[in-house]
């Protein structure tokens, strides 16, 4: 018995615990602490987000203009309202009191970008202030104050792209109205507007456009740089640029067209670096062109039957496209294990070999169906899946059970006898398709920039037409292989197997590695610490799965250890897949659900809420459960003549970890405290802090677990460090 306890908390401290953060377990029996995550310095992140406004005094009923503020490290950036080829548009969430309402953003005049030298974006490097107007009640009073909250969702790009997300807020005064921020005037020069007087039209030539910016007669354009950023997505080829020239009567601006078919109107900025002359305040001039009577109207093209070449050429590119992507990195390890299966299986029946490579080939265009689907349904951008935390860590998941595989820790599918059935091709057959739906999976983070303008022209399509363009993709990426398969010469200059294919394999599992550091890189940004803790140890215990069924689970074990031991296999991956989603946000607004807790007078946490909450609900008298520590709050508990519970603890504890899972963090527990009266109190110690060592000084110790229970009275009692209920129950009740 003695040895069953401790091979089981043995296992808990190696993948449970260390996994089980509390404020994210719903289950009060298998909770866990966890440190709290503090806000990371404003130097550790790329971008940096605030509000700020141009008069923080304001006429009520007057419309008071918010600038959001975005401060970028060098040679990072994020984008304009129109990206470009590849990109996401900064968004906002409001938070406002009642009778406040947020208008539109202004967008000052963008840089451009090249990316990859392909990838032509829009957008702000170094710090840009984005306008929003907010109409304020005309029923406030002098003195009354409005905050006005907001989340910033943006990508910001460099060498890669993460998406980014920050909190701001502002509170605003009611009275008069005090000076003016200077920084809001300097960001209307950059606002496009329309110019008295001037007027834009364009003229089409094949796909060429020669769009006019025509000024009044008498206006002279100072000398400076000239340049235009168009606001049609999908419309022109931003790689070819435009060419600006300045004419008698204003500009001549010429691009070249994407397709065939051309706006009714075509939208842009045109902006000149030194401003267009001291009689204009601005330095942007909002185009909106109208076709020139006559010359290249709206609608398509002219040159013949436009259409269905435009719609040949298009299938043709996306065939072209998926051919290319197998050059690309991140493919390379599905690539190469593809190829070593071909040499494995060309030593046998030919029939089989095609098979094989026209399921792989079904694995990619069922795969890259679905995706399509999901994109076009979501309106989402192509690898955009990848901001979904869950996304990401499924992905982590299947591909630590796929890399364990490579490192040949257990031989996948060795199993699946069938009656009647031949046991290397099942296996093969599911190989070859689970291999065809990974390729197209791990391709989407890293093809994004450069299917940007193909899967946007996809999503401009008919559902018909965007799953042509989806098929003629897939069955580019598959064709290599197909080809291979269906060529028997070319099958006969494969080497023969070897020692070479099982090192070949090995050398792909660390370039999955790699992939799983830059998916954990990507998973970094989109949760808290926390969490991550949870996913890493979630993986630990896959890679542990992978172990057991490789050395239990083998062919040459008889056959109840082998069941067995594909029964732990199949209990510890679900187990990893519950330590991993078991993901539970701490709640930031008193919703209708933790109201009826609260009025139910069931325990609630610390960590179960946002700091921002937790001090809300102390404030209305709700009681907290481990609320953090410090001398002074101890010192105001103990005067208002308090029962306190002090739990001494840190996240390198062992101790401290099984007692919060077997005591201090059960619902029970939690509610005969606070039934008895007292505050419960956390004292975390995981790093230096002298204030506690020195608390702990006092009492004879040096080490945690420590737990102090103060009566009315102040008279301090210490209990065991190894809890159970039961004892704190009979302590409760000596108070």
């Amino acid at each position: 018995m003695i040895y069953s306890k401790i091979l089981s908390l043995s296992l808990f401290w190696l993948f449970i615990a260390p996994a089980l953060p509390a404020q994210f377990v719903s289950n009060p029996l298998s909770r866990a602490d966890t440190v709290s995550v503090e806000p990371e310095p404003e130097d550790e992140h790329n971008t940096t987000f605030s509000l700020i406004a141009e008069r923080e005094i304001f006429e009520p009923g007057e419309t008071v203009w918010l600038g959001a503020r975005f401060e970028m490290r060098p040679d990072w950036h994020i984008y304009w309202e129109h990206p470009g080829d590849s990109g996401m548009p900064t968004s906002f969430r409001w938070e406002t009191p009642d009778g406040v309402e947020i208008g539109e953003i202004e967008w000052p005049a963008p840089v451009q970008f090249v990316e990859g030298d392909f990838i032509v974006s829009f957008g702000y490097k170094d710090e840009v202030i984005l306008l929003i107007p907010v109409r304020t009640p005309s029923n406030l009073r002098t003195g009354e104050t409005l905050t006005i909250s907001a989340t910033a969702d943006w990508l910001e790009c460099k060498d890669i792209c993460l998406p980014g997300s920050g909190e701001a807020s502002i509170t605003l005064t009611a009275g008069e109205p005090g000076e003016r921020d200077p920084r809001f005037e300097a960001v209307r020069r950059d606002l496009p507007r329309a110019f008295e007087g001037w007027e834009a039209t364009y003229s089409v030539s094949g796909r060429e456009v020669a769009l006019k910016v025509t000024h009044p007669a008498g206006v002279e354009l100072p000398p400076g740089d000239l340049s235009f950023f168009p606001l049609d997505e999908m419309t022109w080829v931003l790689l070819d640029g435009f060419r600006v020239e300045v004419s008698g009567d204003g500009v001549m601006i010429h691009g070249t067209l994407q397709g065939d078919s051309v706006p009714e109107r075509l939208r842009g900025v045109l902006v000149h670096d030194e401003g267009f002359g001291d009689d204009i305040d601005g330095r942007a001039f909002k185009v909106d062109a109208r076709a020139e009577s006559g010359r290249g109207a709206s609608g398509i093209v002219s040159g013949g039957e436009p259409e269905a070449r435009g719609l040949v050429g298009a299938l043709a590119g996306a065939f072209v496209a998926g051919i290319m992507l197998n050059l690309l990195p991140c493919i390379f390890p599905v690539l190469g294990l593809k190829i070593s299966g071909f040499v494995e299986q060309a030593q046998g029946d030919s029939k089989s070999v095609k098979i094989h490579a026209l399921v792989f080939a079904g694995g990619i265009l069922v795969s890259l169906w679905i995706l399509g689907a999901i994109v076009g349904a979501l309106g989402a951008a192509w690898g955009a899946q990848f901001q979904d935390p869950r996304v990401v860590i499924a992905l982590l998941l299947v591909l630590t059970l796929f890399t364990m595989n490579l490192f040949g820790v257990f031989e996948m599918g060795s199993s699946l006898t069938t009656v009647g059935g031949d046991l290397t091709q099942k296996k093969g057959y599911a190989g070859s398709f689970f291999q065809g739906v990974l390729l197209t999976v791990i391709a989407t983070p890293c093809t994004g920039p450069f299917m940007a303008a193909m899967i946007g022209w996809m999503l401009t399509q008919t559902v018909f037409v965007g799953f042509l363009a989806f098929t003629a993709m897939g069955i580019g990426i598959a064709s290599p292989y197909v080809l291979l398969a269906f060529s028997p010469k070319l099958i006969e200059k494969l080497p023969p197997p070897g020692m070479w294919m099982v090192t070949f394999k090995q050398g792909s599992a660390f370039l999955m590695v790699l992939f799983l550091w830059v998916m954990l890189y990507v998973l970094n940004s989109l949760v808290p610490g926390a969490v991550m803790v949870r996913v890493i140890g979630a993986m630990m215990m896959i890679a542990f799965a992978a172990w057991v069924l490789g050395t239990w689970g083998a062919t040459h074990r008889r056959q109840g250890v082998q069941k067995i031991a594909k029964g732990m296999t199949v209990l510890l991956l679900i187990l990893s897949g519950w330590i991993a989603f078991g993901y539970h946000a701490p709640a930031s607004e008193l919703s209708d659900s933790l109201r009826a807790r609260i009025e139910a007078g069931e325990p609630v946490r610390w960590m179960d809420v946002t700091p921002e909450l937790a001090e809300e609900l102390l404030a209305e008298g709700v009681p907290l459960h481990y609320q953090p520590f410090t001398p002074e709050r101890l010192e105001q508990l103990l005067a208002e003549n308090q029962r306190v519970f002090i739990d001494f603890t840190a996240e390198w504890c062992t101790i401290c970890k099984i007692n919060k899972f077997t005591t201090l963090h059960r619902d029970d527990v939690m509610q005969a405290f606070q039934d008895h009266g007292v505050v419960t109190l956390r004292a975390d110690w995981t790093a230096r802090d002298d204030v506690i060592g020195d608390f702990l000084a006092r009492y004879g110790r040096r080490g945690v677990p420590v737990y102090l229970l103060y009566a009315s009275g102040g008279d301090t009692k210490i209990l065991p460090e190894q809890l159970s209920p039961g004892i704190i129950f009979e302590a409760l009740d000596t108070l």
